[in-house]
This record gives C-alpha cells, structure tokens and sequence, in this order.
C-alpha cells in the first residue's frame, strides 16, 4: 500500500465578487443632495433679491453684497473643516470678489455725498486689503505645507 500524500490546506471554494451597484455610496449621495439644497437656496436668494424685492440698484448691490460676503464666510468656515482646495477655496474666493464688487457698486450707485462715498471707499479698501493679506498668508502656509510633504521620503 502507498502511502497517502499528507492533507493539505486549500483554499475554500469562494464565489467570485459580486459586480458592485451601480448606486453611489450613501455619504456621496447625502453630500450631492446637501450641494443641491445649497445651491437652491443661494439661487432663491440672489433671485429674490435681484428679481423680486422692489429695491433701488444702490440698495440691490449692498444686499447682493451683503449675502454675498456671509456665503463667502460660510465657504470659508468649510474650507477650514474640510481643507477642500477643489470646491470651498473658489467659491469662497469668489463669493468674496462679488461681495466686494458689489460693496463698490453700491457706494457709487448711491446718492451719499463725494465726501461719505470716499469715506465708505477708504474702509471697504482697507477691509479688502486685510483679506487678501490673509489669503497671502495662507497661501504661503499652504506652500511651505506642499513643500513639506514632497520632501518624505516612503520607506517600502
């Protein structure tokens, strides 16, 4: 009699994956929606504001901008949650340049005095000036960041 080969391990007879549903995952999905729900509100306020408040074109330009600079916040405040420089950073940005075009529009749209609209321009200016220094700022943090991260070397 030979003898028998010793019992070996094999693998057990598993089923070959599934192919994946085509639905998103659920935090994708949640997150489209909430972007979708955003965008519907910032639409309603911007059309109300322009479209269907019966205001003067001074008035519509500093609320346009008003809203402007809270979504600008708002985007901001999310950008330093998430640190998404793909979504949050421009429209952050861009909220910011329609607020401060619009806070420009209305001081020389409006019928104040030369003397109030320098005044109102002298402050929106040092205001804008603030901001952009602090978007230097963390411009430059963000590249001594990158550099610093291109510089590991991964162990294998």
């Amino acid at each position: 009699m030979e003898p028998s080969p010793p019992p070996t391990m094999s693998a057990p007879d598993v089923p070959p994956p599934s192919p994946g549903s085509i639905l998103p995952p659920l935090s994708s999905t949640v997150l489209l929606a909430m972007g979708a729900i955003g965008g519907l509100v910032l639409a309603s306020i911007f059309g109300y504001i322009l479209f269907v408040a019966r205001l003067r074109l001074d008035e519509q330009l500093w609320w346009t901008g008003f809203a402007s600079i809270i979504f600008a916040l708002g985007f901001f405040v999310l950008f330093a949650a998430t640190h998404d420089r793909k979504i949050a950073r421009p429209l952050a940005g861009g909220f910011f340049v329609i607020s401060a075009g619009s806070f420009y529009g209305s001081i020389f749209a409006g019928g104040s005095s030369d003397l109030a609209k320098l005044l109102y321009t002298i402050l929106l200016s040092i205001l804008v000036m603030i901001v952009l220094g602090a978007i230097f700022v963390m411009a430059r943090d963000a590249e001594r960041d990158a550099i610093r991260k291109a510089q590991r070397r991964h162990i294998p």
